[in-house]
């Protein structure tokens, strides 16, 4: 106990470096009141519509079809990829998996349980994932987006089971303990990687763990949602030991500060940020919160702190990259669109997570600045998410709106509103945000 008391004493003392100041109760209650009598906006309707079951290996699955196209929203199958993949089924058992928690009932643990059935049939025999399944139920072992490697689909897999296993319901017993052989058939693989982090190489003037040469902290942090999760369920030392290396391989991917670009933003890969799947922030500050580092608190307040406040002024970004010369980094590459559902539900969680952690109010409101993005608060004035059919439209380019919607921009918005909504406060201020259709 006496480490934990010291852990919240620096952490009350970064909060004061960041200038963080606790929500009052009554603040807390009155947005409780207000959005009591609020409906939520979460509609599973479209999510059902791309939910589909199918036989794999002998095995009766369910899936999630990729891609779905305006103005009829019929779906569509990709003749190289697939019509189906582990990357948006894993998305879509994370948000059940949650949801569940929110809304429980037979019809969500039955998506669950489908959904976690597809992911364990796409298990290799060398552990990692094949992503891509063809509509008669043929994996596709072959395109390059889904051999089964350290790739993104196989941390998703790894991430998504991890969330199943802290699901209560006696229902999930045997799946669970199913899922759980393979989560831990994963962590030996997950230990190879980046084996020598002291190693560095130079890359427009920044120095860079080579190991991330190739895989960067984006999936890192994918992975480290996986390890965050399964320590919470099964804590161990070598479990603290490889949560804290990939947590430290992060760190030294943060560039700038409050006055220097990028102002803590998490690098993605090499010299390149991406705004899609960058959770780096949320990874690390629920990594410091498990391990009482903190470090890695530290580091997640600052790209939120700092960083999130400079994106909203930008009135979004999709991606740059950064050079440094001396002392001094340079955003060059500045790219502001396409901007889509998967750029701002990490941040939103990496705001309500600092939100959890500090009690500071403005990272609550921030988070619903953020969110707001759905609801017409975004470069077209125009509502990505409808809350009456549950559909997300897969983008905005400039001042063009990609109408599709597919299962990555529906389940994104679908984990991002269910997070909001965790949050009295930020509900109330994503509500009073949002514009009228």
């Amino acid at each position: 106990m006496r480490t934990q008391s010291i852990f919240f004493q620096i952490l009350l003392l970064v909060c004061f470096c960041f200038s963080c100041s606790p929500a009052s109760t009554d603040t807390v209650e009155e947005a409780t009141k207000t959005v009591e009598k609020q409906p939520s906006l979460i509609n599973t309707s479209h999510l059902d519509h791309l939910f589909t079951t199918l036989n794999v290996k002998g095995q009766e699955v369910g899936a999630i079809w990729i891609y779905s196209e305006a103005p009829d929203y019929h779906l569509v199958t990709d003749e190289d990829e697939g019509f189906t993949c582990v990357d948006d089924v894993a998305r879509s058992l994370v948000f059940y998996c949650r949801y569940y928690v929110q809304a429980p009932s037979a019809e969500v643990l039955e998506r669950i349980t489908a959904l976690s059935e597809f992911i364990l049939q796409l298990q290799a025999e060398n552990g990692y994932f094949y992503n891509f399944v063809f509509p008669d139920g043929t994996i596709n072992t072959t395109h390059q987006n889904s051999v089964a490697t350290p790739n993104w689909w196989s941390w998703r897999a790894f991430w998504a089971l991890t969330e199943l296993q802290a699901v209560e319901a006696a229902e999930l017993k045997n799946l669970q303990q199913r899922s759980l052989a393979v989560i831990e058939s994963m962590i030996p693989l997950i230990s190879t990687l980046c084996t020598q982090p002291e190693e560095v190489y130079t890359l427009e003037g920044l120095s860079l763990p080579r190991c991330l040469s190739e895989m960067g902290t984006d999936q890192i942090a994918i992975i480290l949602h996986g390890l965050n999760n399964h320590y919470r369920q099964s804590p161990s030392d070598d479990l603290r030991q490889l949560i804290s290396k990939m947590g430290n391989l992060m760190l030294s991917a943060q560039a700038g500060d409050e006055e220097q670009a990028p102002h803590g933003a998490f690098l993605s890969w090499r010299n390149h940020w991406h705004a899609w799947g960058n959770t780096q922030a949320y990874a690390l500050l629920t990594a410091g919160q498990l391990l009482e580092d903190a470090s890695f608190v530290e580091a997640g307040l600052r790209e939120v702190r700092y960083f999130q406040p400079y994106f909203l002024a930008q009135d979004g970004l999709h991606a740059f990259e950064i050079k440094q010369k001396d002392a001094t980094l340079k955003m060059t590459n500045i790219q502001q669109f396409p901007q889509i559902a998967y750029n701002i539900r990490p941040m939103v969680y990496a705001a309500l997570k600092a939100y959890e952690l500090t009690g500071e109010q403005t990272y609550a409101l921030q988070a619903a600045e953020l969110a707001a993005w759905f609801l017409g608060d975004n470069h077209v004035e125009m509502n990505i998410y409808d809350a009456a059919s549950g559909r997300t439209f897969d983008g905005i380019n400039s001042d063009q709106v990609n109408q599709n919607s597919g299962a990555e921009s529906t389940v994104e918005a679908l984990l991002t509103l269910l997070a909001v909504e965790q949050v009295p406060v930020a509900q109330a201020a994503l509500l009073a945000a949002a514009k009228p259709d």
